[in-house]
């Protein structure tokens, strides 16, 4: 029989374990530039090769022969190859590439299993990262440079652009952010994109002042560029906003590079088939958007809360002098998001004065039926 001492001694008693190894990871930078904070690497869309050795430690950081798999991570950034390695003996060494880094950038390894499913070794979640590795941040130019018009460089980053020692502006205002471009760069370059500050900005974000800092997640909000929960810092500066770029064509990329810019349709018009029945009504009816139609192009235009005394539906198979906003894109769709009543001027049919009215709702659709998947039935967040 255990006698009382014992069993509290017992009870005291700490428990054992089997250790697992490694419990450290180490991860060295053996060839390419690590830059520096004061004179950072450019930054590149393009992959850029470091040579790496991986190797593992014990518990008393003496060398572990360890055998098994780890995983890769570049932070920020992401890996342009297979982000596994094998290590024998406890080492690894080879070449890494990756891309799209920004700010101080670290290579991390870390132990999460074997690869092979049929493995019964038991994951230590040990971990280790390099030195840092010194990008400069990207201008708005730079990040939307991408074949797909779809995305962006840095799409899903929490991202800082590089803007200090440029010459970023806002150019537009809506009820819930801005509009800015890098004035360094050429118009149609990408050079412009949406900030989403959730309500009006305040009066240091008016049209033409200077921003010194812009941070904020970055996401392709219905595949336009859009930086999220921003923070932001202005200038006392403020400068002239470029004037609208004409668009005569509606080539993807070529629109791409002018998304988020003022652009300006001359003497397009409203189509014929714009009328009650058609999809193109029934959008109108559902979402504010109106066909223009130039060239051999179409746009689709916003302008019900900004410009409330411009009735489309009244001005079916005329021309309107010109019509300016600005740029942004729903998928295949592109839009053109009239920001004041002066950006539609008129043509030759005048819009008629203001009449307190609004469209007709179509008595045969209901808002739950199914739409299809060509439908640009989308929002903007600033347009409920």
């Amino acid at each position: 029989m255990l006698t009382l001492p014992t069993l509290l001694l017992l009870a005291c008693s700490n428990p054992t374990r089997t250790r697992v190894e490694p419990s450290f990871v180490n991860v060295a930078i053996t060839s390419g530039s690590l830059g520096s904070e004061e004179s950072p690497l450019p930054f590149s869309p393009d992959p850029v090769s470091y040579g790496v050795t991986v190797t593992t430690s014990d518990v008393n950081g003496a060398a572990y022969p360890f055998n098994g798999d780890l995983n890769l991570r570049v932070r920020p950034g992401k890996f342009s190859e297979d982000p596994v390695i094998t290590l024998v003996d406890g080492s690894w060494s080879g070449t890494v590439r990756f891309e799209d880094s920004f700010g101080p950038t670290r290579i991390w390894a870390t132990d999460e299993g074997d690869r092979d499913e049929d493995s019964t070794r038991t994951p230590t979640f040990a971990a280790g990262v390099s030195p840092a590795i010194y990008f400069d941040h990207p201008t708005i130019s730079e990040m939307q440079t991408s074949e797909d018009i779809e995305t962006n460089q840095l799409d899903g980053e929490f991202a800082e652009l590089r803007v200090a020692d440029r010459r970023v502006v806002v150019i537009a205002r809506d009820a819930s952010g801005f509009w800015a471009s890098d004035l360094l760069d050429a118009p149609g370059s990408g050079n412009s994109v949406y900030v989403y500050t959730f309500n009006r900005p305040g009066d240091d974000y008016e049209v033409g002042a200077q921003l010194s800092m812009l941070n904020g997640i970055d996401q392709e909000y219905l595949a336009s560029t859009q930086f999220s929960w921003p923070v932001l810092e202005a200038t006392t500066a403020t400068f002239d906003v470029p004037a609208a770029v004409e668009l005569t064509g509606c080539e993807d990329q070529t629109m791409e590079g002018l998304e988020g810019s003022r652009v300006v349709v001359t003497g397009g018009s409203i189509p014929d088939t714009f009328v009650e029945g058609s999809a193109e009504y029934q959008d109108f009816l559902d979402y504010a958007q109106w066909p223009l139609s130039y060239g051999s192009c179409t746009i689709y235009v916003e302008s019900g809360s900004t410009a409330q005394d411009f009735f489309p539906t009244e001005h079916v198979g005329e021309t309107i002098g010109s019509v300016s906003g600005m740029l942004k894109q729903v998928f295949s769709i592109w839009v053109l998001v009239v920001v004041d009543e002066a950006d539609i001027a008129s043509g030759p049919n005048p819009p008629p004065a203001a009449k307190s009215r609004t469209p007709a709702k179509s008595p045969t659709t209901s808002k739950n039926k199914l739409r299809s998947t060509h439908s640009r039935r989308h929002y903007y967040p600033e347009f409920k």
